[in-house]
């Protein structure tokens, strides 16, 4: 099997952007929005520059730019530190998705500093997740996870169930990278808890999609599937085109490398593939050239399968992500033993060692030493062979992934998801049950109520004749 980091990045993004989701096109967006800035004041002005900063952001840098600038500029004369630090904290997105982390890491810093100057609980949270997405992406995992906790601690003070599911979801990814499936699953279940609870449609897919990645990895495919197909039903509505290409990624993902159906793999990898470059994703772009790669490789055309990888380690190199980098490693190493190109393997199975050993990505590290041992062993030096087989034997976790899958039957059983969807959906009716009932029961006071005035309104019209007529009457003698 060709070793692949399964939702590399599929799932860390859900505070990153503003809350902007408009459903006509962007060019008409744009106009109106340049309209708008011109009769715009003060603060509103600001937001609308930072909008605009938004838009231009996949299909032109100077005018992302610029209109930040424009945003900061103003924000700034009006001394507002919301304001500041919502810009440069957008900047901050925009160098994040065009693979630059040394600027994006600099402008989250700056928006959170701001942030904490205008006592702004939930903008800091914002940025101290998005700086251990910046983290994440570096595969320096122990920072990150720093930086998730310190967002989910200041979540949970606001009492934001969004927000503590999106941290929750960010941390299972930490422990998804470290290989600690039970513990990811553990998060991602209590996400998905809080995403039902507070009825976030997205959150709920982004679950999904998470809890799905775990499923695959402890090879229970109808599983992973079924979590995957219930996310893109999700974002197939909602129209989250980012969200939609990682799910139909990771169901590519086992239709190549588990059910063995290359043509549906080909077909959604290439739908994938326009999805990234139309959003100027250079991370997914990557990824899924690494992910053709491996299915080329797979079909066993290895031409095409290492121009692929070669491709994708460019893309790598330009955002400086080693988990990316460890991957195509790893997968080109595999696609030249696929030849017996021995000589050729070692440095790739070599330089995914030495990153998976900086970054603790255990997955890599066995899988290196397996690719170097095999290499080895076709090169007749057993001395290397034997070290490299032993490192092997040493590390494999057999008893602990069916260990793993013991733990995560229980953590199922734990939280009883579908039950919880179920139980919400029993209470959503009942409470619509209610609602009716109620409204009959107010519609029949009403009437009752309006039925009593008409027959105290009868009786002392009634009375009144009766008084009236009196005067007129001759008493008896």
């Amino acid at each position: 099997m060709q070793y692949r980091m399964k939702g590399k990045r599929l799932i860390g993004f859900f505070l990153l952007s503003l809350s902007w989701n408009l459903t006509a096109s962007p060019v008409l967006v744009t106009d109106s929005l340049k309209q708008l800035v011109n009769t715009a004041t003060g603060k509103q002005k600001v937001s609308l520059y930072i909008q605009l900063s938004e838009n231009y952001r996949n299909t032109s840098v100077y005018d992302c730019k610029t209109y930040y600038q424009k945003a900061l500029d103003l924000a700034t004369r009006l001394n507002d530190k919301n304001l500041t630090g919502l810009a440069k904290k957008t900047m901050g997105v925009s160098y994040f998705y065009w693979g630059d982390m040394p600027h994006a890491f600099q402008y989250f810093k700056k928006g959170l500093l701001d942030y904490r100057e205008a006592g702004n609980l939930k903008g800091q949270s914002n940025c101290l997740n998005n700086i251990g997405l910046v983290y994440e992406s570096q595969a320096r995992f122990d920072s990150a996870a720093y930086y998730y906790k310190a967002s989910w601690l200041i979540e949970k003070e606001l009492g934001n169930l969004g927000g503590e599911a999106t941290s929750l979801i960010n941390m299972g990814n930490i422990e998804y990278y470290r290989k600690n499936y039970h513990d990811a699953l553990k998060f991602y279940f209590e996400a998905l808890q809080n995403f039902i609870r507070s009825d976030d449609k997205n959150g709920i897919a982004m679950a999904y999609n998470s809890i799905a990645i775990i499923y695959t990895q402890i090879g229970e495919y109808d599983k992973a599937l079924m979590y995957l197909n219930k996310a893109r039903a999700i974002y197939a509505i909602t129209g989250d085109t980012r969200k939609l290409s990682r799910v139909l990624d990771n169901i590519a993902d086992i239709y190549s490398d588990h059910l063995k159906e290359y043509k549906k793999a080909e077909v959604l990898y290439n739908r994938v593939l326009q999805m990234k470059e139309e959003l100027n994703d250079k991370g997914g772009i990557a990824l899924v050239k690494c992910n053709l790669g491996v299915l080329y490789s797979h079909m066993g055309l290895q031409t095409q399968a290492l121009s692929l990888f070669d491709e994708s380690q460019r893309l790598y190199e330009e955002i400086g992500d080693k988990t990316g980098l460890s991957m195509v490693a790893m997968n080109k190493g595999r696609a030249l033993l696929e030849i017996n190109a021995f000589k050729k393997a070692l440095p790739e199975f070599k330089k995914c060692l030495a990153i998976a050993h900086e970054t603790g990505l255990k997955e890599y590290v066995n899988g290196s030493y397996k690719g170097l041992f095999k290499c080895y062993a076709a090169l007749g030096q057993f001395d290397l062979f034997n070290k490299y087989y032993n490192l092997f034997e040493q590390n494999r976790d057999t008893l602990t992934q069916k260990l793993e899958e013991s733990r995560i039957a229980e953590l199922e059983a734990h939280f009883k998801i579908d039950s919880l969807l179920q139980q919400r959906k029993a209470l959503l009716q009942e409470s619509k049950r209610k609602e009716t009932k109620l409204k009959t029961y107010t519609l029949i006071s009403i009437g009752l109520f309006l039925l009593l005035i008409i027959v105290l309104l009868a009786f002392f019209l009634y009375r009144k004749a009766r008084k009236e007529a009196s005067k007129y009457n001759i008493p008896p003698e």
